[in-house]
């Protein structure tokens, strides 16, 4: 599923396409893609000028005249395209912008939502409404992280999962970040030292950002904009790798179900017993 690498870089493809631009005509076919305020309604308040294109978290934040807000999750499957693309089987929806182009939204699965709410009908969004920090901005730091896990009996790899505490980290850059730091995934999260989070916090920024710059991951479904892959996964050291060799220190990588997620560690790197084996963390879904 797209995490905040791969959603950044879709937004930073639509802004350009985007900004100024009027929706002329919105089509859904697809009744359990709106999740506010109905297929009808929806169709009708996205008819006005985009102002701007941006991302919190994992969703696709698109504000539009008159204070409306269009708010995309693409899920685990959903793509949106600036092209129609030419197996339209998972075709979801439509919309046409006034110089002619348009977007594509096509979803195999049919888990991505779409809202279109004006301020005072927050309740409508769910998990959107209380996410938490932004992994490369000020609000996320050390102190903030060991301050969200010494309170919770649960798994670290499982509270980078939860939104509420860093908003757009997934299953992948978890993986990731925590084999950089040299943690155990599966170590309590209130056991960890101060160094361990000061280092935890610096993998995720400096994976984060990498990933980025490599325009996401992909794997099958994720797709830029342009319809492109990202080229991340030719960097992974550890996700969707189990029983490889170790990149480090050549050991076979190890795997475990932590919050029902697969979770891929190299125990010689990251040392450290498994103190808590399942956790549940409110995540939007993962990579």
């Amino acid at each position: 599923m797209p995490e905040l690498p791969e959603v950044e870089t879709i937004v930073r493809e639509l802004q350009p396409r985007l900004q100024g631009r009027e929706v002329v005509q919105a089509t859904v076919w697809d009744e359990l893609l709106v999740r506010f305020p109905g297929i009808s309604e929806f169709q009708k308040r996205l008819l006005r000028r985009i102002d701007s294109v941006s991302r919190r978290g994992k969703y696709i934040v698109i504000n539009m005249e008159n204070r409306l807000t269009w708010l995309i999750h693409l899920r685990m499957t959903g793509k949106l395209l600036v092209q129609q693309p030419d197996d339209t089987r998972h075709l979801r929806a439509k919309f046409c912008l006034d110089d002619g182009s348009g977007l594509w939204y096509v979803d195999m699965r049919r888990f991505g939502d779409m809202w279109g709410f004006y301020p005072g009908e927050d309740a409508c969004l769910g998990g959107f409404a209380s996410l938490g920090p932004e992994p490369l901005e000020s609000g996320f730091s050390a102190q903030w992280l060991q301050q969200q896990g010494v309170r919770r009996n649960i798994a670290i790899k499982s509270l980078l999962l939860d939104q509420k505490v860093v908003a757009g980290l997934g299953n992948i850059y978890a993986d990731e970040a925590l084999f950089v730091a040299g943690i155990n995934p599966g170590m309590q999260a209130s056991s960890l030292s101060q160094d361990q989070y000061v280092a935890l916090t610096g993998a995720i920024k400096d994976v984060i950002t990498a990933a980025v710059e490599a325009r996401g991951t992909t794997f099958r479904d994720y797709r830029t904009a342009d319809g492109q892959s990202g080229s991340y996964q030719q960097r992974l050291l550890v996700y969707a790798r189990k029983g490889q060799d170790c990149c480090r220190c050549g050991a076979a990588l190890a795997g475990l179900r932590l919050g029902g997620r697969s979770t891929v560690f190299c125990p010689h790197c990251q040392p450290g017993e498994q103190e808590v084996c399942e956790g549940t963390a409110e995540e939007e879904g993962c990579g």
